[in-house]
């Protein structure tokens, strides 16, 4: 007799179902029964969670790759295997600029050769200051008269040459050694220099000779020359359509030339700061260019004083009310006195001080004592024979001659 059906299966007593080989009879109800069921359920429970564990696989391998896809998405260059690393967050910090390089100033002793000297106006180029310099310096060399001693050019040449390079000078430095007596040394544009030889035997030491040659090539360096030329040409081209006009653009035109004074003296105190500098910078003592300076003021002096014994009119002209100031307003070179009291005023401000100087040398009186021999005054006399057979000779008129007889009776008297 059939049963009912028991959780999807057919049971019969004491027999097999023919459609369900797997069925159990209905002796085999009971707890054995029971037995062989959870025999039978775990294969079909193995199935279900390895359609759990699938499903899950899926899941978390849909959920790990859609990220790693988009990443790849968003940098191509990104590597899908391994996690993007977000960077640290920092603290913003503001932008500073990087400090801008500061112009030194013109006279700072520190950055000698780097600061401009000898810049503005000027119409002459480099090489065409050399070439004005050359065109003066052979019209000046056909007037004048070589020191032709090797020694003393090679020593003023050397010194010379040393200043040059602790200067600001964009100028080759020429060298003449002119055969004079006088105390004086000058120069021309484009780094022409002449130095007198009685410049050395006035001087006491190295370091003097050292600041004049520096005071001219402070001249050199700030290119004076070529800019004072400047302005006189710039000046010519106005001063020309208004000199034909009346009332104060004519009388203007008469008075702008003090200007060019002006400068000239500006251009010499220039000068005297930068040839301390110089001097200082090579090693030299400032201090013996201020010397050499007073040296110079006692003999202007002097000359001062015997030109006013020699022509009167000089010291009634010293009597004028403010003569020094109309005399200063009217010069091209200011006073070595008021040179002296600008130098001492702003030595200790733009000359920085050094541990060691040079002050003079065996060198210099050398080349000194050499030059002193040389002009010492010289006797000199002539034996019997070694005069100039062609020199003139003096001969008494016959007129004047006295008779023989005359001479024997003028003996006989005495």
């Amino acid at each position: 007799m059939a049963l009912p059906l028991v959780n999807g299966y057919s049971f019969q007593a004491g027999s097999q179902h023919p459609d369900c080989p797997n069925a159990l009879s209905m002796a085999e109800f009971g707890p054995s029964a029971r037995l062989k069921k959870s025999r039978i359920f775990p294969r079909c429970e193995n199935t279900f969670l390895v359609f759990v564990r699938v499903v899950l696989c899926t899941a978390a391998l849909v959920l790990w790759v859609l990220p790693a896809s988009a990443s790849s998405a968003k940098d191509p260059d990104a590597d899908t295997h391994e996690p993007t690393l977000k960077p640290t967050p920092t603290l913003a910090t503001p932008d500073i600029a990087p400090p801008k390089e500061t112009k030194p100033d013109k006279y700072d002793a520190e950055h000698i050769g780097e600061r401009g000297i000898g810049g503005g106006l000027n119409m002459y180029s480099l090489e065409r200051e050399r070439s004005l310099g050359a065109s003066m310096a052979a019209s000046i060399d056909r007037h004048i008269k070589f020191y032709p001693d090797p020694d003393v050019y090679d020593y003023l040449n050397g010194l010379a040459q040393k200043i040059a390079r602790h200067s600001d000078s964009q100028m080759p430095l020429t060298l003449r050694v002119v055969d004079s007596p006088d105390m004086n040394v000058f120069s021309l544009p484009g780094g022409y220099l002449y130095i007198n030889k009685g410049l050395i035997v006035e001087l006491d030491s190295e370091a003097e000779l050292a600041g004049l040659i520096a005071h001219e090539i402070a001249h050199i360096a700030a290119r004076h020359g070529t800019r004072l030329a400047t302005r006189k040409y710039a000046w010519n081209m106005v001063s020309v359509p208004l000199s034909y006009a009346a009332g104060p653009a004519g009388m203007a035109t008469q008075l702008v030339p003090l200007t060019f004074k002006k400068f000239s003296r500006d251009a010499e105190l220039e000068a005297d700061l930068l040839a301390l500098q110089y001097q200082n910078d090579a090693g030299y003592d400032p201090q013996a260019y201020l010397d050499a300076l007073e040296r110079w003021n006692s003999k202007e002096k002097q000359r001062n004083a015997h030109r006013e014994k020699v022509q009167p009119l000089f010291s009634w002209v010293g009597k004028i009310p403010f003569h020094h100031q109309i005399a200063g307003s009217l010069s091209n070179y200011p006073g070595t006195e008021e040179r002296i009291t600008r130098i001492q005023s702003e030595m200790a401000t733009h000359v920085p001080p050094r541990d060691d100087y040079i002050i003079d040398t065996n060198d210099f009186q050398e080349i000194k004592a050499k030059l002193q021999w040389e002009d010492r005054p010289i006797l000199r006399r002539h034996a019997p024979g070694e005069g100039n057979l062609n020199a003139p000779v003096l001969r008494r008129h016959p007129t004047d001659e006295v008779p023989e007889q005359q001479l024997e009776l003028a003996r006989n008297q005495q």
